[in-house]
């Protein structure tokens, strides 16, 4: 009897040493600061907010005014960024949702395309939304209803807000593919204005060679919020959502943003200098 219990005692031991033996193994392989790939998106075709560059390989990949914070965030974090660039932006909204992207560089509040994706306060920048005529034209308006009264034009892709998208209902505004046709139409006069985002208009305008030959209004008609989002299904969630908020609730921080853009928008039109504009077909009626 004390045999089997001598034995017993051994055997216990010995299972035990051997769990212990083997959590040891596991902690030793396991690493002690993961490190984390966090995935990111944003706009495709939404310069400076997001937009496709090729890569020295020849590749589209994503660049946006928003990559340097979470890229210096990285270095601080131990992470790795990704970024995913969709030809189909919808696409990558749903990813978000998913779980399978984890930050989008750009997105708006109470709108219904971003639903399930948690935007971080405050806000990154303001999208200024505005008009944009000939020169000859731009003191006919004065007030909203005055555009009431007058024929517009939009790009299909540029995402606007709920609250702006309802607005839009009291407009008469025709929708094309491309922003080449938003200034064929002006110049053409198929249209009195160009309703778009101040700062992407006047990217778009320079690369163009026109944008000297239009006018901006000097009251913007809405200024929407642009926000950082975290999917709600990230499992770096919570981390995100605290880091980001951290960065934009420095002053200097969203300075450094509007700086940088007001810079990309100077070197469009510098870089366009010598830009021949096209004629948009007028030379055919003359």
């Amino acid at each position: 009897m004390k045999k089997n219990c001598f034995f017993a005692i051994i055997l216990g031991i010995s299972v035990l040493l051997t769990a212990n033996s083997y959590a040891l193994s596991i902690s030793e392989f396991r690493p002690q600061n993961k490190h984390k790939e966090i995935i990111a998106t944003g706009f495709t075709e939404y310069p400076p907010f997001g937009y496709s560059v090729k890569n020295k390989r020849g590749e589209d990949i994503l660049a946006s005014i928003f990559k340097p914070i979470l890229d210096n965030m990285a270095i601080d974090n131990n992470w790795t960024p990704t970024y995913v660039l969709y030809k189909d932006y919808d696409r990558q909204v749903l990813e978000v949702k998913r779980g399978n992207i984890d930050v989008i560089l750009g997105a708006y509040h109470d709108t219904t395309l971003y639903d399930g994706i948690e935007l971080v306060y405050p806000a990154a920048i303001i999208n200024p939304i505005t008009v944009f005529m000939l020169p000859n034209r731009i003191s006919e308006v004065k007030s909203t209803e005055d555009l009431q009264k007058l024929k517009g034009v939009r790009v299909k892709h540029e995402v606007y807000s709920n609250f702006v998208e309802k607005q839009l209902q009291f407009y008469d505004i025709e929708s094309v593919d491309t922003t080449y046709e938003l200034f064929e139409r002006l110049f053409t006069k198929k249209a009195d204005y160009i309703l778009i985002g101040q700062y992407y208009g006047l990217i778009e305008a320079s690369k163009l060679g026109v944008r000297n030959q239009i006018s901006v209004a000097r009251q913007t008609l809405w200024q929407m919020p642009m926000f950082i989002g975290v999917s709600k299904l990230s499992q770096y969630r919570k981390m995100l959502v605290q880091k980001i908020a951290n960065h934009l609730n420095v002053p200097a921080n969203i300075e450094e943003i509007k700086q940088k853009i007001i810079q990309m928008v100077d070197k469009a039109e510098i870089d366009a200098q010598g830009v021949v504009p096209p004629t948009f077909g007028m030379e055919q009626e003359q």
